[in-house]
């Protein structure tokens, strides 16, 4: 076995490591890596888009996805 096969298997080994580390991580601590990674890195103006949309949302403003769906399906001669 030469040296490069050595390393790939040790590489592989180490991901199904990493990987299965993953496995028994409690839900709500991949969910908190997560949303704490998406949010780092959207732009600070998305960011408070959101925030915005939020706010509208908490206030009333906007509509239920299921009025949205209707109303597309009536428009497009959705089934």
């Amino acid at each position: 076995m030469d040296s490069n096969s050595k390393k790939y298997k040790e590489t592989e080994k180490s991901q199904s490591v990493g990987e299965e580390a993953v496995l028994y991580q409690p839900k709500s601590n991949l969910d908190a890596e997560i949303q704490d990674d998406f949010w780092d890195e959207i732009p600070e103006q998305v960011k408070q888009l959101i925030e915005i949309s939020l706010k509208q949302s908490n206030q009333g403003l906007g509509k239920p996805h299921s009025q949205i769906m209707a109303e597309a399906r009536k428009k497009y001669n959705l089934t």
